[in-house]
């Protein structure tokens, strides 16, 4: 009679065990919550108040929790964790930044004077240039039907912008004759030229120039410290040798605080297509 009573009592203890565990589950549906616990009472998701998920493998062992991820059940032993990889990725893709930049293709005749003679290069350097330019009209599509009719003589350069797009006219694995006659402003370097006519912005004109100088740093692998301006190339022979160009972008004829500026644009827009943002987690 004693056994039988102690019996009852280690049965009814479990029971009310189990009942416990069922309607602490939060949402107050005690079939959903019923049908988490498998065979065995092992429990496989349930969260108790906002508590860690834990199961309870022998209810008649002194209640030993063993942690299990929501949503997996436990096999008798130890769980294998989920491997986790960590990405981080750019805040922006290469692609979309080129594309804010509006780049239209209008290469060069190999007829025209600009083109004639060029080489094959691999650009280290990116030379900006303001076209001092101040006619009515003279965008980008007017200088390019200029260089394409070879009104210009043999100068050619590889983009011109304005605050509404970018005109391509040579690829840039082509020599253009923008910077140092012969020297490496030539041999070595994509050439850029800024519109200067009236009613264009200049504000947006440069932020245009950055984000396309950004975008072939990152695409030829250049560093900021040869994104220059025009005066870096000495023209030897002329007077004075180094040109005040960008004119707008250079403090006395000299790069100083406006330079520094530019080039801090240009470094915020690499940044966006390079530097890694937050982390993701995929399994």
């Amino acid at each position: 009679m004693g056994r039988f009573f102690q019996s009852s009592l280690k049965t009814s203890a479990l029971s009310a065990l189990l009942l416990v565990i069922v309607g602490c589950a939060g949402s107050g549906d005690s079939g959903r919550t019923a049908a988490r616990i498998g065979a065995g009472g092992s429990y496989t998701g349930a969260n108790f108040g906002g508590n860690p998920l834990y199961y309870y493998p022998n209810v008649g062992r002194g209640l030993q929790p063993v942690r299990v991820a929501p949503g997996r059940s436990f096999q008798g032993g130890a769980v294998a964790p989920t491997a986790v990889v960590s990405r981080a990725v750019p805040r922006k893709a290469p692609s979309s930044l080129y594309a804010e930049v509006k780049v239209h293709r209008d290469y060069l005749p190999k007829s025209a004077k600009g083109r004639r003679g060029q080489r094959t290069m691999k650009p280290r350097y990116i030379t900006i240039h303001s076209t001092q330019n101040w006619s009515k009209g003279a965008d980008p599509w007017r200088h390019s039907l200029a260089l394409k009719r070879s009104k210009l003589g043999k100068l050619s350069w590889h983009y011109t912008i304005d605050e509404k797009v970018a005109v391509q006219h040579l690829p840039t694995n082509i020599t253009g004759r923008h910077a140092d006659f012969d020297g490496p402003g030539n041999k070595y370097s994509i050439g850029i030229e800024m519109c200067e006519h009236p009613g264009n912005s200049r504000m947006h004109t440069v932020d245009r120039t950055a984000k396309l100088a950004a975008y072939l740093m990152h695409k030829h692998g250049i560093p900021l410290s040869k994104v220059v301006p025009h005066y870096h190339w000495p023209r030897y022979g002329m007077n004075p040798p180094h040109k005040n160009c960008p004119h707008f972008l250079l403090d006395n004829g000299k790069p100083g605080r406006k330079w520094r500026g530019f080039q801090a644009k240009v470094k915020k827009y690499y940044d966006q297509i390079t530097v890694q943002g937050a982390a993701y987690a995929s399994r």
